[in-house]
């Protein structure tokens, strides 16, 4: 029976030695990868970025060369590019023994949302990409090259109001007040306003402090701004979220209306501006009754 015992507790020594050498082996072992020089960063490459310079985002990273491979964090490296302006997704990997390598992803806003005077650039998701702030020169280039839509008068539901305006033979609409004028300068880029007041930080989503709003903007977004013939819009007048102003090419006035059956009133656009109407024609179209005034607004 002591025999057993003995055999047993000789056993168990025998484990524990060979454990803490096993131990000692592998922390040895990562010592051993953090000090040699062969692990020290060498190179940072980057990749995907089309208009930002990779010594910025290299910059931007944190990564020092020098510094052993195995203690760069790669997910703070993603966390601090993400937050910088133009970078919409970012994938960082290490490449041994010496190489860390970064994927970006840059981030074009679809529409910029406009409080007091700064121009905040969003993606289809909402993120916040861009940033132009009140008194810079790409705000005022904004600011110039959107109007704020006019106010649209006429009745939501059509009735029979003699107030709707009679239409002739060829489908044009009279009696309407077409007295605002259309932006002077075209930048190519869409104009938010009546969102009321946000909360903005590059990288992440933008958080309008009505959330109605916010819920209304991200469907014309995905259903309505998605399509390639509605990047033409420059601005989008969302102060009464059930009666949407939307001005296209600084020449045309667009009354979206209530923001559903955004598929079909796409459909329309589309068919009237391509067929019926022409990218280059004025005047105002409403959506929501389906007819057109070629009065220049």
């Amino acid at each position: 029976m002591n025999t057993v015992k003995k055999r047993r507790r000789r056993g168990l020594k025998k484990g524990i030695s060979i454990g803490v050498t096993a131990f000692c082996l592998i922390a040895a072992g990562c010592l051993a990868l953090l000090l040699t020089p062969i692990f020290d960063v060498q190179t940072v490459t980057v990749t995907g970025n089309r208009t930002l310079a990779s010594e910025d985002i290299v910059k931007n990273s944190g990564i020092v060369t020098g510094t052993n491979i195995f203690q760069v964090s790669l997910r703070a490296v993603g966390d601090r590019l993400t937050s910088m302006e133009g970078i919409d997704t970012v994938k960082v990997r290490r490449s041994l023994p010496s190489t860390v390598r970064i994927a970006v992803t840059e981030g074009t806003p679809l529409v910029y949302v406009e409080q007091e005077g700064t121009f905040v650039g969003i993606t289809a998701d909402g993120k916040v990409v861009d940033v132009a702030e009140a008194g810079s020169a790409a705000a005022s280039v904004l600011a110039a090259g959107s109007a704020p839509a006019p106010s649209v008068t006429e009745e939501k539901d059509g009735g029979d109001s003699e107030d709707d305006g009679a239409e002739d033979e060829s489908g044009v609409e009279d009696g309407e007040d077409t007295s605002a004028a259309a932006p002077a300068v075209q930048t190519g880029k869409t104009v938010v306003r009546g969102m009321g007041g946000f909360k903005y930080s590059v990288g992440r989503p933008i958080d309008f402090d009505d959330e109605v709003k916010g819920e209304k903007l991200a469907l014309i977004l995905s259903d309505f701004m998605g399509d390639e013939l509605c990047r033409g819009f420059t601005a989008i007048d969302m102060s009464v979220y059930d009666n949407v102003i939307l001005v296209y090419r600084g020449r045309l006035k667009v009354r979206l209306g209530a923001v559903e059956r955004l598929d079909y009133k796409l459909k329309c656009f589309k068919t009237l501006i391509t067929d019926n109407i022409g990218e280059d024609a004025g005047g105002t179209l409403d959506l929501e009754l389906l007819r057109y005034n070629p009065k220049k607004f």
